[in-house]
């Protein structure tokens, strides 16, 4: 009999998780038969069928990208894989895993994997929701960010983000603000109107007089640095400080620090400190058979303290949990753990750096691209246009 497998959420995790556990056969084309007819797997997917292609949102910026380029209907991924798509929202996960229940229906399960991303701490700052802009909420707010910047003149904006480290590592999206806040200088340059706008970019989570690449970069562009700053909140009319100062902001482009979402903190998952689902090095989640986690949703086993929440990381973390489910559904002990490592190209349009660091100090492709050159951001293009066409047609 086929082993049951429910995948709750249709993001980078989930996808990265099902490339792993069914490998690609030699002819794509026979794929669904082979799937079909031989696979050992009934699997089940329960998502919204639509992923969004998060790393390319600050693209926005300078018009390379817009929301019909990085939205993806994956039903026909999952149909050539012989997946069976549900469209519903999860509610709870209950009977220690083994069976997930929707707003339409409940799902029984041998092996569970959940990839559903992450919830954002808005509430850490009065007025997120209500006075800035966040390129994590999605395309849709990214575009309404652009209407209100195309017409302006001249202003002041502020980027910013915060970092949930509870759990002793970075789980937030702060790479992704400073290539927003180089993109808006090289958008404004281009529109010829840089002179009349200043760009702020603050953080609580560096330390004011922090020095590095990043930083050079950032005041290269003539970008004021307000390292260590934190608003009590954020209102109407820009920043306020809890004495009551002001911080004029025309806007604000800002990313909370990330969590677990509401089904995570109220279903059977354990917790973390953090608020995200509690997993061992092997991708298990702790205390649970065949349950196993990974990306935004998950919190790391003793991680080093810079290990992001990322795309590449979701990416190994759900090889090894790929491998470990079908290691547990034959009976085995699970044994593939995962490298950590932060890998990604800082996009700047005139210019970019590929910022790495792993935990075995291996070079990203074998330092074959150079770590600074405008040459990545093609390569960089050339990823993301690589795994697109996966997900479309393979």
């Amino acid at each position: 009999m086929k082993k049951r497998i429910t995948i709750i959420g249709n993001g980078f995790s989930s996808l990265f998780f099902i490339q792993y556990l069914l490998a690609l056969q030699v002819v794509p084309f026979l794929n669904f038969f082979y799937r079909k007819v031989f696979s050992p797997y009934e699997i089940t997917l329960i998502g919204n069928g639509e992923f969004i292609y998060f790393p390319a949102i600050p693209e926005f910026i300078v018009g390379k990208k817009n929301s019909r380029d990085i939205r993806i209907d994956i039903r026909s991924f999952l149909r050539r894989r012989n997946i069976h798509f549900i469209d519903d929202q999860v509610i709870d996960i209950k009977d220690s895993g083994r069976t997930v229940v929707t707003k339409n229906g409940s799902y029984s399960n041998d092996a569970l994997f959940v990839g559903i991303g992450p919830a954002f701490q808005e509430d850490d700052i009065a007025g997120t929701r209500e006075f800035t802009y966040s390129p994590c909420r999605g395309p849709d707010d990214m575009d309404a960010f652009m209407s209100a910047l195309n017409s302006l003149d001249e202003g002041v904006i502020y980027l910013g983000f915060k970092l949930n480290k509870a759990d002793g590592f970075v789980a937030g999206r702060g790479g992704q603000m400073y290539e927003c806040a180089c993109l808006l200088d090289y958008a404004l340059k281009q529109r010829g109107v840089r002179d009349k706008f200043e760009i702020h970019l603050f953080s609580p989570n560096i330390e004011p007089g922090e020095k590095g690449a990043i930083t050079d970069r950032l005041s290269e562009r003539g970008i004021i640095l307000d390292y260590g700053y934190e608003p009590n909140s954020f209102v109407k009319e820009g920043l306020q400080d809890e004495d009551g100062t002001l911080r004029k902001a025309d806007l604000v482009l800002y990313s909370a620090g990330i969590t677990g979402s509401e089904l995570v903190k109220n279903s059977c998952l354990p917790v973390t400190k953090g608020g995200q689902i509690d997993v061992n090095k092997f991708g298990q989640v702790i205390g649970l058979d065949n349950v196993f986690a990974a990306g935004d949703c998950a919190s790391h086993e003793s991680p080093p303290q810079w290990v992001p929440h990322q795309a590449h990381m979701a990416q190994l973390r759900s090889q090894a949990a790929a491998k470990n489910m079908r290691a547990v559904l034959k009976g085995e002990n699970p044994q593939q753990t995962y490298r950590y490592e932060l890998s990604c190209i800082l996009n700047m349009e005139n210019d970019a750096m590929w910022l790495h660091m792993s935990s075995d100090d291996k070079p990203p492709f074998w330092d074959i691209f150079p770590r600074r050159s405008k040459i990545l951001v093609h390569l960089k293009n050339f990823f993301e246009s690589a795994y697109l066409f996966y997900l479309k047609y393979l």
